[in-house]
């Protein structure tokens, strides 16, 4: 566990909650809401984004669901080029 999640306002949350069905808004909100009051979520969001291929590729990660993490890392691909 990196030094940042132990300080994550989703510790001790149900885990479940951060893989509702796409259509499961109701979850995704939830979900999101605990992120929103999280002192580390731009680091869970950078590691959600630098780890697409491992852990940081499913589930509510940094306030962001799978798709809007794929926008935000299409984004920055496409201004560094």
């Amino acid at each position: 566990m990196a030094r940042w999640e132990a300080r994550s306002a989703c510790q001790g949350a149900d885990p479940d909650l951060f893989f509702p069905a796409a259509e499961d808004q109701v979850s995704i909100d939830r979900a999101k809401a605990i992120c929103d009051r999280c002192p580390v979520q731009d680091e869970c969001l950078a590691d959600a984004l630098e780890n697409r291929a491992g852990h940081g590729r499913w589930g509510i990660r940094g306030g962001f669901s799978e798709a809007e993490r794929r926008y935000l890392h299409k984004s920055r691909l496409r201004r560094v080029a």
